[in-house]
């Protein structure tokens, strides 16, 4: 898997993240609704993290393989 695809997840799952964050300002949500919606927003925000530890990872990893 290319870097380019790696990053274009993690944006993706921002933007999930950020819509379901907006979803929240509705004022018609029930409370089950709403409790919902924050575990979604839990959901993405471990997607994005797990993405960008990945990257972290590898780019350590890259760099180590260079300074040998």
């Amino acid at each position: 898997m290319n870097l380019q695809n790696i990053i274009s997840y993690y944006c993706k799952a921002r933007e999930i993240q950020a819509f379901y964050t907006r979803c929240l300002d509705s004022k018609e949500l029930s409370e089950a609704e709403r409790e919902l919606i924050y575990e979604l927003i839990k959901y993405a925000s471990a997607s994005s993290r797990l993405i960008k530890q990945y990257c972290s990872i590898n780019e350590q990893n890259r760099k180590s393989r260079n300074l040998v």
